[in-house]
């Protein structure tokens, strides 16, 4: 059997693929919603209390989904790439792989890409779900705009992935492994955002991407050389983490 078959049988003959998919399909349904009657509840919960909240719009909608790129869904993809890519912190699991593939590289390509993929489906499914529901409660949404904040959430995704991989390399256990992603990926790579000339070519920019592109503060071109500066990144963490896991004693 193909590493790769072997890859794909372990994510969709266990929970890993629905709990992904459930998680983001849940909040797609769930944030539009809250969004539409966000007075209404908290209405309910402040006892009478009259809170008053700005017209819901298409974009709201989906920039309430949006921001679980930066949250639950985002560690929730982190914790199962986490699974798949810290093989090492059993040692005779890593001995049984690393001397049956030719090279490291063999080995973690495919556990990135797969997981990279499913994260990559499972936002789609989830921005569908959103998608449905805020035409459905709040009104139409453009295409186009749609459309390119999928391919920018999927980019993120990949790169959290491939942060993941990288995180492996450096520690042993997949608990430490979702530990040292996290941080890169939820602290340090947003307080350099904030240093304004290097925040455009950061992927954290690309979490935000869904948004800004429905509301109109930017159109997709603006955000291609933060594509481009995310998938070299990608590429460099991966390549790294598989040197290191080459070189790492077990």
């Amino acid at each position: 059997m193909s590493l790769w078959r072997l890859e794909w049988l372990r994510l969709v003959r266990t929970p890993r693929a629905l709990a992904l998919g459930a998680v983001f399909t849940f909040f797609g349904l769930l944030e539009p919603a809250l969004t539409r009657y966000q007075g209404q509840i908290f209405s309910h919960l402040g006892n009478g209390v009259q809170i008053s909240f700005p017209p819901a719009t298409p974009a709201a909608g989906i920039r309430s989904y949006a921001g679980e790129l930066g949250g639950v869904g985002l560690v929730v993809v982190v914790v199962l790439a986490a699974g798949a890519l810290s093989f090492d912190a059993r040692p005779g699991l890593a001995t049984f792989l690393r001397t049956r593939v030719g090279g490291m590289w063999r080995l973690v390509t495919p556990r990135f890409a797969v997981s990279a993929a499913a994260a990559a489906a499972a936002y789609l499914l989830g921005t569908l779900a959103a998608w449905y529901e805020t035409e459905l409660l709040i009104g139409p949404l453009p295409v186009a705009g749609m459309l390119a904040g999928i391919l920018c959430g999927a980019v993120y995704l990949a790169f959290a992935v491939a942060v993941t991989a990288l995180a492996a390399s450096i520690v042993r256990t997949t608990l430490a492994t979702v530990g040292v992603a996290l941080v890169v990926l939820l602290l340090l790579l947003p307080v350099a955002g904030a240093l304004r000339p290097l925040d455009r070519w950061l992927p954290t920019t690309l979490a935000s991407a869904p948004a800004q592109l429905l509301e109109g503060t930017h159109r997709l071109p603006w955000f291609l050389p933060t594509i481009g500066a995310t998938v070299a990144a990608s590429a460099a963490a991966l390549a790294l983490a598989a040197l290191r896991l080459g070189t790492r004693e077990i």
